[in-house]
């Protein structure tokens, strides 16, 4: 390794949160044991399936991480400087799950395995944290994030503790338990012929029941997700077919972190989690190994500001370098040079009003379409208005039935006839065109919340559309509330947003601690786009300046050699 190289690779292992916490003495200790690798473009660095043989580091450059799928290459991230990869395949001394390709002329830091492994064994810090990092990673590239953007890399990831998946399951599990005797009852047939069947029916159905509610809620329990990547905090909430959330948080824009953690919580690892912000914050609850969760964000938050800082250095230096006519600094940007905010990867769009989209959004109260987020009033809200015709159908359908069985038992006669039939399916027909309109009575009420705007659209079926906006930027306050026993227990209630003179109110919407943070969070953005804007504007101003004073400077230079040269001519 070259001795003045040193300098600038312990400085990128600095910024490395598996380094967290080393002195410059461990540091000098561990940057020495580092390899540098250069690689062209377009280069394989390792191939999936491979045995492992080294851990990289990018000082410079980018690289690919793809992997084989049926159904062709997938793409699983972009790495840039200060980012590693090829722990997983030695950690767990199996081949390598992926294809690592350059993107452009790159230089790596590499471990070989023996040193890697006896580096793991002076500092078990380092294998604590590649190995959560492993299995993170591991859990992400099953679940296909589609929102993490193309060099967005995901670094930690954690749900409830698991103490809470038994929990919920106690209740569906009781429910089987008290069927079984049921079930027994009515095969056993030790009543009446009807008591028989009625236990063989009850039995049944509430252990369908039982297995039903046991699987929805392992299902909600694996939905949600609390998640740090080099770039944001997130919490990824999903109730099936009803609910889709994702809470953020830009981990520049963090204040602080801070972990609660009850008497019971200590002993198991278990607690709540909740990042502050300038407009609020994310409280993940119940989330297992908080404190672990809380290190990984105040040390990305860390890394993160000083990448910002060298970003902010980095584009001064090159706008001052272009007007001043100066080639670019060996044609790239240094090492730790990360964009400003984050890019999601493009994914298919839903066309507004497409039966696609009609389905996937059928029963949803929140859902989210191209950073266009869209909130319905709560289900019951939807059952208040359709229970009417929704139980008129089914007492229809089981009198038709009924009916059918007795005219084929010859018991009765013209009520299970064909005419009748007939009628039976006109009267259906016309309660589910009744059901319909209540359905996109209820469905067409919708608040929309946009990069720019907040939207309040009340749409009549067959009739008048109403539509309120306002600019985010025009927000003055935020307020939410449940109102009695109702709303506290289904979670539903009112956000109201104050426009100046003008009150939106969003009425009925499930979860409004979701509904204010969306819209808080939306407000950051905008000002966030709005100070690097600003940002711009005064490093333009700056350079200005700077060009004016070059010019003056330039202009006075030539009139002093001027005056020189008429005072002495020769």
């Amino acid at each position: 390794m070259v001795d003045d190289q040193i300098p600038q690779y312990a400085n990128l292992l600095k910024q490395l949160y598996i380094f967290q916490g080393f002195n410059d003495v461990q540091i000098a200790h561990v940057v020495k044991l580092f390899k540098p690798f250069q690689v062209e473009a377009d280069k394989v660095v390792f191939v999936e399936g491979t045995q492992p043989e080294s851990f990289y580091i990018v000082y410079k450059g980018k690289v690919k991480v793809t992997r084989q799928e049926k159904q062709g290459e997938r793409l699983l991230s972009v790495l840039g400087p200060g980012e590693y990869f090829g722990e997983e395949a030695l950690l767990f001394n199996r081949p390598r799950m992926a294809t690592v390709t350059t993107l452009e002329p790159t230089v790596l830091l590499t471990l070989n395995k023996a040193v890697f492994h006896n580096l793991l064994e002076q500092f078990p810090s380092i294998r604590t944290v590649l190995t959560v990092t492993a299995e993170s990673r591991h859990l992400a590239n099953k679940t296909h994030f589609d929102w993490l953007g193309e060099e967005e890399v995901i670094y930690l990831v954690t749900r409830k503790h698991e103490l809470f998946f038994w929990t919920a399951l106690i209740l569906p599990i009781f429910l089987f338990l008290a069927s079984i005797p049921i079930l027994a009852y009515g095969i056993t047939g030790q009543g009446s012929t009807w008591m028989s069947r009625a236990g063989i029916l009850v039995g049944f159905l509430l252990g369908a029941l039982s297995v039903v509610w046991a699987a929805w809620r392992a299902i909600d329990w694996g939905n949600d997700y609390y998640i740090v990547t080099n770039q944001r905090v997130l919490w990824l909430e999903k109730v099936i077919f009803l609910y889709n959330s994702r809470r953020e948080a830009p981990l520049t824009q963090i204040l602080a972190v801070n972990v609660t953690k009850s008497w019971f919580g200590r002993i198991l690892d278990y607690g709540d989690v909740e990042v502050r912000t300038f407009t609020g914050g994310i409280r993940m609850r119940k989330s297992s190994k908080p404190d672990l969760f809380a290190s990984y964000v105040e040390g990305f938050k860390s890394r993160a500001t000083y990448l910002q800082r060298q970003m902010e250095l980095e584009g001064i230096r090159r706008s001052l370098r272009e007007r001043l006519g100066l080639p670019p600094e060996n044609g790239t940007p240094p090492p730790l040079l990360m964009k400003p905010g984050f890019r999601t990867r493009p994914r298919q769009e839903i066309t507004p009003g497409s039966l696609r989209d009609f389905i996937d959004t059928l029963f949803k109260v929140r859902y989210e379409q191209s950073n266009v987020v869209t909130y319905r009033k709560h289900w019951l809200l939807l059952l208040a208005k359709t229970w009417m015709p929704l139980t008129l159908m089914t007492l229809l359908v089981a009198f038709a039935l009924y009916q059918m069985r007795e005219f084929y038992l010859g018991t009765e006669g013209f009520f299970g006839s064909i005419p009748m039939l007939f009628f039976y399916a006109v009267l259906f027909m016309a309660l589910f065109i009744w059901w319909v309109y209540n359905y996109l009575d209820w469905s067409n009420d919708i608040y929309q919340l946009t990069p720019e705007q907040i939207r309040d659209i009340e749409r009549k079926p067959l009739g008048d559309e109403i539509k309120k906006t306002a600019p985010l930027g025009s927000i003055l306050s935020l307020e939410h509330s449940r109102d009695g026993i109702i709303q506290l227990i289904f979670n539903y209630g009112y956000v109201v947003i104050n426009v100046g003179e003008t009150r939106f109110v969003f009425r009925g919407v499930y979860n409004p601690d979701q509904v204010h943070q969306d819209v808080s969070d939306y407000i950051e953005a905008l000002n966030r786009r709005n100070r690097e804007i600003e940002a711009e504007r005064e490093r333009e101003k700056m350079l200005t300046w700077l060009m004016t004073y070059k010019t003056e400077r330039e202009l006075l230079a030539d009139l002093e050699n001027e005056a020189n040269w008429q005072v002495n001519p020769g």
